[in-house]
């Protein structure tokens, strides 16, 4: 009987790679650092659930298509054994498929920062490393993956809170960013801080607030204070006006321009400072005109369009603290760049 028991457990668990289960994300072969969704594509029948190791330890379980999880590998680039395992037919049936990722060559032994790269292009095709081009300070650095997913991330709500918000602009705001924390995918997280000529503490952004405008605008400092080490978006909403602020726009560009943050900002109004153009265009980000009717509209824009952008992994191999310039070249017909961060400042 055990002799049995062994052949047909043999049968219902195929050969590794023998199945109809590929990896749709990573590839074989692949480098992989940072939180980054493990998916695979079945075609397995009644599908019960799909099981995801890591190095031979359970990292997680999808139980409906798409079959993804999210899975943080860390800082170290290392290599992986990936395995999906596809049960099915009320757990009667299994298939497995496995992947091997890679770790640094002989080449990559140098000091380098992981540079995340949000871009926004067109493209009728899945972008692939092998697609682009990236320089920084002139020189070419080696892309290591493109996603198409975005990972889990912050995503801080900054809410003037002035005098000049008044009018009914302020609540609309505020409105606006509780509807918008019900959209963000799982495993973000969210917090609001709200400024006039102080720049309160963090809060939660989902929570109802009673809050008067009121005082003046720092706008600088309230950026500032969001600035992070973490993925981080950054999501100001104000009138535009800055009378307030202790630090200079190019301190406050300095820290808030690093390769975490990306700034977007919504203008009640139809001027701004120039300083947020500015850190838009540092960090990849944008500035819309709004308006109290428009806000929530607006709102939900900007989170689509961080949502369809992909996701440009690479290694500086720079040096030099200060400034560093980006620039993304398309190296294939049909491939157009929209929109990317223009650099990001080097501690």
């Amino acid at each position: 009987m055990r002799l049995l028991s062994l052949v047909l457990g043999s049968l219902l668990l195929a050969p590794v790679g023998m199945s109809g289960t590929v990896f749709v994300a990573p590839l074989e072969g692949a480098q992989v650092l940072g939180a980054q969704a493990l998916e695979i594509s079945t075609d397995a029948a009644a599908v019960d659930r799909v099981d995801f190791s890591v190095d031979g330890i359970l990292a997680g379980v999808a139980r409906k298509a798409p079959y993804r999880i999210v899975y943080d590998f860390g800082t170290s680039l290392l290599p992986r054994t990936i395995t999906a395992t596809v049960w099915s037919q009320g757990f009667k049936s299994s298939e497995r498929t496995s992947i091997t990722t890679t770790a640094f060559t002989a080449a990559d032994t140098l000091d380098v920062d992981i540079v995340e790269l949000p871009l926004r292009v067109r493209s009728s095709f899945p972008i692939r490393p092998a697609d682009l081009r990236v320089r920084e300070n002139g020189v070419e650095q080696i892309v290591r993956d493109v996603r198409r997913e975005r990972p889990p991330a912050h995503f801080a709500f900054v809410v003037d809170r002035s005098l000049s918000m008044d009018g009914g602009k302020l609540d609309a705001a505020l409105g606006a960013v509780r509807d918008a924390t019900r959209q963000l995918a799982p495993g973000d997280t969210s917090s609001l801080v709200l400024f006039n000529h102080h720049v309160d503490r963090p809060r939660s952004a989902s929570a109802r607030i009673d809050v008067t405008p009121s005082g003046g605008t720092a706008l600088r400092d309230a950026l500032v204070s969001v600035a992070s080490r973490q993925r981080t978006y950054a999501i100001v909403i104000t009138d535009g006006g800055d009378r307030n602020s202790l630090l200079t726009e190019e301190a406050a560009l300095r820290k808030i321009s690093g390769v975490k943050t990306t700034l977007h900002a919504l203008v009640l109004g139809d001027e701004h400072t120039r300083f947020l153009d500015r850190v838009a265009a540092n960090t990849g980000g944008s500035v819309t005109e709004a308006s109290r009717e428009t806000v929530a509209r607006e709102l939900q824009r900007v989170l689509e369009d961080i949502n369809s952008r992909y996701l440009v992994i690479y290694q500086s191999r720079g040096t030099e603290r200060g400034w560093r310039r980006i620039e993304v070249q398309p190296l294939r017909r049909g491939l157009a760049i929209v929109s990317a961060r223009k650099g990001y400042f080097a501690e």
